[in-house]
């Protein structure tokens, strides 16, 4: 699935400086295919380069919530002003009955797409309601 979210996701180059590693990472990270394995990701760019920031935990969020759709159907995560819109694969619809308990935080629904109002959905709550979310679609 294509992942766009609404913030900034990349390795900084103070913090990986060197960009063959830099890119050998970013290919490491896009042949994630288990949730079990971003945590080892995690652990070994903090123990070679330190502490996160926030780009980089922004990273692995999405490369999670790419991990997550795969297997739901989803064909794309991206954002406009706004808003997180999930789309599923043409043909695929959603069951609203299994979105019914997120209603209440304002999602708009069509028939392959959802919509999270991430205006509603203050910091980063909006990222813990995406993920049930996904959990959920699929």
């Amino acid at each position: 699935p294509a992942i766009d979210l609404p913030v900034q996701t990349f390795l900084p180059d103070d913090y990986v400086p060197d960009i063959e590693t830099r890119l050998d990472l970013y290919q490491r990270l896009t042949k994630v295919a288990k949730l079990e394995e971003i945590p080892d990701m995690e652990k070994e760019l903090q123990d070679r380069f330190g502490k996160l920031p926030q780009s980089v935990k922004n990273l692995l969020y999405a490369v999670r919530i790419k991990v997550l759709a795969t297997p739901a159907g989803i064909e794309s995560v991206t954002h406009e002003p706004g808003y997180v819109i999930v789309t599923l694969f043409e043909g695929l619809r959603l069951d609203p009955k299994k979105l019914e308990p997120f209603m209440k935080y304002g999602i708009q629904l069509g028939a392959n797409y959802l919509k999270i109002n991430t205006r509603r959905r203050l910091g980063s709550e909006w990222q813990s309601l995406l993920e049930e979310i996904i959990k959920r679609v699929g």
